[in-house]
């Protein structure tokens, strides 16, 4: 009976994971005291930048309009939008790393050897991929979800359940809106 009630509490506690895992980087961050620098921050907004473009061109957007999205002053603004995040992921991976190596947190080979075996699958042969690359990030990730699941087992957490507010208003707009595209389509047929 007791294991049961601990793989049903597992199964209930996968739904909250990524809020408690969010909630307990933010604890992380706010205790590490170390300087991030500039160079890094930069480096990181480059690459958030760059997928960014990317995904406008997927999204349909002109390269001639996202060429004009590509200059100083606008890298400059969107740095200084994602500052604080890159800040805040370093000193979250900063933390958990140094706490997997100090109570000596590991991930199995098997499980990295199960991730990577699903994104072969997704890739196969459509796309190449630098598979030392891929396996340590796949590591990193499990190894810092580990670390993650190790500070929720070993901290004293207090869980605060917050009630969404019901935007009738909201929902009314939509609704009306939704209503006069159907009635511009239905006059249009």
């Amino acid at each position: 009976m007791t294991e049961l009630r601990k793989a049903i509490d597992q199964e209930d506690a996968k739904e909250f994971a990524p809020a408690r895992n969010q909630a307990l980087g933010s604890a992380l961050a706010g205790v590490m005291e170390v300087e991030v620098p500039d160079t890094l921050v930069t480096s990181q907004a480059r690459e958030k930048f760059a997928v960014m473009m990317t995904e406008m061109r997927d999204g349909g957007v002109s390269d001639s309009k996202i060429q004009n999205q590509i200059n100083p002053e606008n890298f400059q603004k969107y740095k200084d939008i994602v500052k604080d995040d890159i800040v805040r992921d370093f000193k979250i991976s900063m933390a958990t790393d140094e706490i997997a190596r100090l109570e000596s947190i590991s991930v199995p080979d098997y499980q990295v050897e199960e991730q990577m075996e699903m994104i072969r699958k997704d890739v196969q042969d459509s796309e190449e991929f630098d598979e030392n690359m891929i396996r340590a990030r796949v590591q990193t990730t499990l190894q810092r979800q580990a670390v993650m699941d190790w500070l929720a087992e070993h901290a004293v957490l207090e869980v605060i359940y917050e009630q969404e507010v019901f935007d009738q208003g909201l929902l009314d707009e939509l609704a009306e809106a939704s209503l006069e595209r159907d009635n511009q389509k239905a006059s249009l047929d």
